[in-house]
C-alpha cells in the first residue's frame, strides 16, 4: 500500500479515535434499554450488504438506523451504531477474509460520517432557529452521504493510485439511489414516531430487507448486462477479424 495512503487511513483513525474519546467522556444514555434493542436491530440491518461492482467495499441498511439515531438519539449512541455497524459489515459472511487495515478503516470512517452528520444536522438547524426533524434528516442524510462517498473514493485512489475525479462519481452513483431510499424510510419512521419509537423501528427491518433484495436484484442485473454487453462486443471483434483474414 501507498505510503500516502497509510497516512490517510492513519489520519482518519486518529479521528475516530478522538470521536470516541468524546464518546466515552459524555457517555449516559436516557434509555439504556431501548437503545441496546435499536443496536440489536442496526446490527442485523449491517448484516444486510451489497457488494458494489467494481469496489472492494459493500453498503448495507445501517444507514438508515444511523438516521433514525441522529433523530432520536444521542451523540454517542449514534456513533456507537455506526462503529458496531461497521464491524459487522465488514466481518460478517464476508466474501474473503478482510485484512485488519480494511476493517479499521472502515470502522473509522463510519464512525466520523456519523459524528459529523449528527453534529452538522443539530448545530447548523440550532444556529438557524429552525427545530424541525424533517430540516435534521435532511440535512444529517446529506453530510453522510457526501462524506462516507468521498473518504472511500479517496482511500481507493491513494491505494490504487487511480483519478479520485474518475472514482467518486462512480461509487456515488451506484450508491446514491440506495442512500435515498433509505434516507426516505428513516425520515417517515422519525416522523411518524416522533422520536423513540420502538414499533415504529421494528417495522423498518422488513422495509430495508426488501429494499436490500430489490437494490441487490439490480446490481446483478446490471453487472449481467456489462457481461453480456463485452460479450457481444468480443465476438463482433473476433467476427470482424476472421473476416479479414
Amino acid at each position: 500500500m501507498p505510503s500516502l495512503a497509510k497516512a490517510y487511513i492513519a489520519m482518519i483513525t486518529a479521528l475516530a479515535a478522538a470521536v470516541l474519546t468524546v464518546v466515552a467522556s459524555r457517555w449516559n444514555p436516557e434509555n439504556l434499554g431501548h437503545f441496546v434493542l435499536f443496536f440489536a436491530l442496526a446490527m442485523l440491518a449491517s448484516a444486510m450488504k451489497i457488494r458494489l461492482p467494481g469496489f472492494k467495499t459493500t453498503i448495507s441498511t445501517n444507514f438508515v438506523f444511523i438516521l433514525i439515531g441522529i433523530a432520536s438519539f444521542s451523540f454517542g449512541e449514534t456513533v456507537l451504531i455506526a462503529l458496531g455497524g461497521a464491524l459487522v459489515q465488514s466481518l460478517w459472511n464476508a466474501q474473503q477474509r478482510p485484512r485488519p487495515v480494511q476493517v479499521l478503516f472502515n470502522a473509522a470512517c463510519l464512525t466520523v460520517c456519523a459524528a459529523a452528520a449528527f453534529w452538522g444536522s443539530h448545530s447548523v438547524p440550532a444556529m438557524l432557529g429552525v427545530n424541525l426533524v424533517a430540516a435534521m434528516m435532511v440535512l444529517g442524510a446529506c453530510v453522510y452521504v457526501v462524506l462516507n462517498t468521498g473518504l472511500v473514493s479517496l482511500v481507493i485512489s491513494l491505494a490504487e493510485r487511480c483519478s479520485l475525479k474518475q472514482v467518486w462519481p462512480s461509487c456515488y452513483e451506484w450508491t446514491f439511489p440506495y442512500f435515498l431510499v433509505g434516507a426516505a424510510v428513516a425520515g417517515l419512521a422519525s416522523a411518524a414516531g416522533h422520536g423513540i419509537n420502538l414499533g415504529m423501528t421494528l417495522l423498518v427491518v422488513p422495509v430495508m430487507y426488501l429494499v436490500y433484495v430489490y437494490y441487490r436484484m439490480h446490481i446483478l442485473r446490471a453487472v449481467l448486462e456489462n457481461i453480456s454487453s463485452v460479450s457481444r462486443e468480443n465476438e463482433a471483434l473476433l467476427s470482424g477479424a476472421s473476416q479479414g483474414r
